[in-house]
């Protein structure tokens, strides 16, 4: 029995020290780019791990690029999800795209799907991989003078 629990606080001790590492890397403003030059902005993680953010699309093939898009998601220790709705006052590709996978050696590791607004058949969802790097952070410039 003493076994076990010594097992399980070991466990903990170390699955709490990734989960924090992952949710430290994830809080701070930061951008992160994909290998098709598409950019997830990271403005902010609450603390229930509600990311919000903007995403900038540069892949070649879709429509919507290099305009910002919302995203809204969640970090859950290592695993994040984030979404946007491809529509905004400047354009809209009458879609949305999720992202789901986790955080993992310094890069986001995503599987991506595309569903098209007014779609009949699941045949119609693109899907697809993403890796993200993080390629800056990004500060909170105060309106306030030093």
């Amino acid at each position: 029995m003493k076994k076990m629990i010594i097992t399980v606080w070991i466990f903990l001790a170390l699955t709490s020290g990734a989960i924090a590492g992952a949710e430290n890397a994830l809080q701070t403003t930061s951008a992160w780019t994909n290998q098709s030059g598409s950019t997830l902005y990271i403005t902010g993680v609450g603390g229930n791990g509600q990311l919000t953010g903007s995403y900038i699309n540069r892949a070649s093939g879709f429509n919507c690029q290099n305009i910002p898009y919302p995203v809204t998601g969640w970090v859950y220790g290592t695993a994040i999800t984030f979404t946007t709705i491809w529509q905004n006052p400047a354009e809209s590709c009458n879609s949305i795209t999720s992202w789901t996978g986790f955080y993992y050696n310094g890069k986001i590791h995503t599987l991506w799907q595309l569903a098209i607004n007014g779609s009949t058949s699941v045949s119609q969802i693109l899907q697809g991989s993403d890796t993200f790097i993080q390629s800056s952070s990004m500060s909170q410039k105060s309106l306030q003078a030093k």
